[in-house]
């Protein structure tokens, strides 16, 4: 187990309540660091590590090669504007029945997913 920590903590308390942010670890770097100004990214990376591998944060792969991080809730899809980077929450998993699918055309077992949509925002939508 690991050792208590501040900036685990103070990591802890800025995700905590959160309703669905992505994070990147450069924001989570910045954002402890107003409250911890001695925290390296370094720390903030093993912290998230601590945090993800306890179930408290999740992984979320956009495809651009940059973790983001969230807080770990009932299992969603996610679509982002082709425009501005904008990432909503898309509610349930639209691909549920799928496993069964790939497992007899492949053989695997489907232990999770993610699936990302890609598409355009209102905001961004020419009038």
């Amino acid at each position: 187990m690991p050792r208590p920590s501040p900036v685990t903590d103070a990591l802890r308390g800025l995700v905590a309540g959160d309703d669905h942010h992505l994070w990147s670890l450069d924001e989570l770097h910045a954002r402890v660091r107003e409250r911890i100004d001695s925290a390296s990214f370094s720390t903030i990376l093993r912290a998230v590590t601590t945090l993800e591998a306890s179930g408290i944060l999740e992984r979320v792969d956009l495809g651009d090669g940059k973790a983001r991080f969230e807080v770990r809730q009932e299992h969603h899809e996610h679509v982002q504007c082709s425009s501005c980077g904008r990432v909503a929450e898309v509610p349930g998993c639209v691909v549920k029945g799928a496993a069964a699918a790939v497992r007899a055309s492949t053989g695997f077992v489907v232990r999770g997913h993610q699936l990302v949509f890609s598409g355009t925002c209102p905001d961004c939508v020419p009038a």
